[in-house]
């Protein structure tokens, strides 16, 4: 009886143990959904999306991201709400300074998650040089991983800027830019950009 009782024992242990792996093993298996929510880094290839953009003749297209590869830089600033006092004065900086932009081969689309007459309205009253394209569907803000927020039904993209390479390559992320005080680290990002060749 005791002999039995002692295999007994031991098996359950054994049972015991081996669960206890195997609860293991499933908590560190990769989860479906993981790799889509995995914030970008420095470092990684931009996500290749369509870009509304205006060409030197006016007309309105579409454009890949990638196709800027080996031709310019690339400025993506993501902001709230086209029209409120933030935003256009964020926006109306990035114009009064424009030809940092150019100097710096680089081209810039500022995005919001508003349809695109109203991206086209905003860009027209304040003569805004760059593109200003509507992500009412978000598929360029989901692609880059940008925090969004629904207040009463408005819905709001969180201000961030990326700066990408010639090359396709995210260089400088910032989810959490500040009007004030980030502007000039971005200018100091493009200048070390061109300088390093990385560009």
């Amino acid at each position: 009886m005791r002999k039995w009782f002692a295999v007994w024992s031991a098996v359950m242990f054994l049972g015991a143990g081996m669960a206890a792996l195997a609860g293991t093993g499933d908590d560190t298996a990769p989860r479906q959904g993981d790799a889509e929510t995995a914030a970008l880094r420095v470092g990684d290839p931009a996500p290749n999306v369509k870009l509304a953009a205006t060409g030197a003749d006016g007309e309105k297209t579409q454009v890949e991201l990638k196709s800027f590869q080996g031709k310019k830089n690339v400025l993506l600033a993501f902001y709230p709400r086209t029209f409120t006092s933030g935003c256009t004065k964020q926006m109306c900086g990035y114009r009064d300074d424009f030809s940092r932009f150019k100097d710096a081969d680089t081209e810039v689309f500022a995005i919001s998650v508003e349809p695109q007459d109203a991206s086209d309205r905003f860009k027209a009253e304040y003569k805004l040089p760059f593109n200003v394209v509507g992500d009412e569907q978000q598929k360029i803000v989901k692609a880059f991983k940008i925090p969004v927020r629904d207040a009463n039904g408005n819905v709001f993209a969180k201000r961030s800027v990326f700066l990408i390479d010639k090359k396709g390559v995210i260089r400088h992320i910032d989810l959490d830019y500040d009007i004030e005080n980030d502007k000039q680290d971005v200018y100091d990002r493009l200048a070390a950009l061109n300088k390093t060749g990385e560009s």
